[in-house]
């Protein structure tokens, strides 16, 4: 991390009403991405944290390299967990297009 990086994270630290916001948006966001994941009917592990583990089995390279291609970044996990990916929570508008771009991929 350069000192710039380090001024502004302590700025936005400070920042309580940011800091309050941003959880709660995170908060919703990941209980939107559950919500979509369960829609699809796709298993997935629920969390504590900012990011969501899903299972799509042999399809999860495919689906990686499918949704990047769209855009969309996430992480195989195959090596941890065979058939996972993982989704960071982010902003709502950014979970719902994750979502949609799934969906596409998923139902084909």
């Amino acid at each position: 991390m350069n000192t710039l990086a380090a001024i502004a994270a302590r700025a936005a630290i400070q920042d309580r009403e940011y800091v309050s916001n941003y959880v709660a948006e995170v908060l919703a966001a990941r209980d939107q991405a559950c919500e979509g994941l369960r829609r699809l009917g796709i298993k997935f592990f629920p969390s504590q944290a900012n990011f969501v583990l899903f299972d799509a089995g042999d399809r999860a390279i495919p689906i990686r390299d499918a949704l990047r291609d769209r855009g969309v970044l996430v992480r195989d996990r195959s090596y941890e967990l065979p058939g996972c990916v993982r989704v960071t929570i982010g902003t709502r508008s950014q979970i719902r297009r994750f979502l949609e771009e799934l969906e596409r991929l998923w139902t084909k």
